[in-house]
């Protein structure tokens, strides 16, 4: 089962992209570390009515975030090309915070 629930502050005002018919909104998300931890930077993708209601959230705003981990891998147009790689969350809820 790939579930993840995270809970932090956004880093920046989410963005609303693509189109009526298929909205996303990007946003990135600042969780606390436990203990000595650093801080993780988590990008946020949501979808469709969610994405829509995402975007009328605001930097600094405290959210919580139910959704699944997503992995990427790309290569860069550099020369020599590199492999890159990220972990992401596709949200299923935002439910914002105190």
């Amino acid at each position: 089962m790939n579930n993840v629930s995270l809970e932090g502050r956004l880093t920046k005002d989410p963005e609303l992209k693509g189109t009526d018919e298929k909205p996303v909104c990007d946003m990135r998300l600042a969780v606390n570390g436990v203990g000595n931890s650093p801080t993780c930077f988590i990008d946020v993708a949501a979808f469709g009515d969610l994405a829509a209601d995402a975007a009328e959230l605001a930097k600094g705003q405290g959210i919580r975030v139910e959704g699944a981990l997503r992995y990427s891998e790309w290569q860069t147009k550099t020369e020599p090309p590199q492999r890159r790689s990220r972990h992401s969350v596709v949200a299923r809820e935002v439910v914002v915070t105190a």
